[in-house]
């Protein structure tokens, strides 16, 4: 087999400045540009799960690995979704750190302060939801309402943006799924409203191949009378099962038995309706 090979064309000069000078860009246009440096080009699998036109918010998996960025995984999921809709809204709003956290030295006050620079640019030209590095820190205490207000208002009106998330924030150890922090379920509830659809893709490689396996969307279903943590760790819970559903058995990690026994009854339902 033939090592995969993720290269940089000088055809991304452009747009990376661009991105420099926070000038509003395709996200998509530009993710594929990307990808004619992708080889083997990434694989998709059940593209058809994509809504055509209503809204969804994505949630997938966190995948990267040194030679493989988590840009390159994004790419393959903009580019797929765009494909899919025929009108707007066809670009995804995606949540990333507004900036890399350290504790203490060099990398505290001279790398932190230029991702926080770089992220904002980015944030300006491809309208990204940057919420803060590190939840419960007092450095960061408030920082993140104002990203999550904004990236509310995004899913209100008549035609709701698209939003995406890793739930996860980080990739786990041998890109096993692993729990989300505190508050992202809740953050998934309040961005779906009961009625706007999880759409779950799962990110792997295989043989290889960078593979993106959308699923069929889905509501997020949790008692509202439960308590405040109980519905972020059941909606988080949700979201994280339907994900390790898309994936490889190795990768199933925290949720192992749960997605176990989730596809086990799914295939059940399928012999009795056969």
């Amino acid at each position: 087999m033939i090592a995969p090979r993720y290269a940089y064309s000088l055809r991304l000069l452009l747009p990376l400045l661009r991105v420099g000078l926070g000038i509003r860009s395709s996200l998509s246009r530009d993710g594929a540009l990307l990808l004619r440096g992708a080889h083997p080009p990434p694989r998709v699998l059940h593209p058809e799960n994509i809504p055509p036109a209503s809204p969804f918010i994505l949630t997938i998996n966190h995948y990267d690995r040194p030679g493989l960025g988590a840009w390159w995984t994004v790419a393959a999921l903009v580019t797929a979704i765009a494909a899919r809709r025929a009108r707007d809204p066809r670009e995804i709003h995606f949540a990333m750190a507004r900036e890399w956290w350290y504790p203490r030295g060099f990398r505290k006050w001279i790398k932190q302060p230029l991702t926080r620079w770089f992220f904002g640019q980015i944030g300006k030209a491809y309208g990204t939801i940057r919420l803060p590095p590190a939840l419960g820190l007092e450095e960061f205490r408030g920082a993140g309402a104002p990203a999550i207000r904004g990236a509310l208002a995004l899913t209100r009106g008549d035609n709701p943006e698209l939003v995406g998330i890793a739930p996860e924030g980080h990739t786990g150890a041998g890109f096993a799924l692993r729990q989300p922090p505190r508050g992202a379920g809740l953050f998934l509830l309040l961005l779906t409203r009961d009625h706007i659809p999880i759409l779950p893709a799962g990110i792997f490689e295989d043989d290889g191949v960078l593979t993106v396996n959308f699923g069929a969307p889905f509501l997020l279903r949790v008692p509202r009378d439960l308590a405040r943590d109980e519905r972020d760790a059941g909606a988080a819970r949700q979201v994280m099962v339907a994900l390790g559903a898309l994936l490889p058995e190795r990768m199933w990690g925290a949720y192992r038995e749960e997605v176990w026994n989730a596809k086990s009854t799914k295939e059940n339902e399928s012999r009795e309706r056969a």
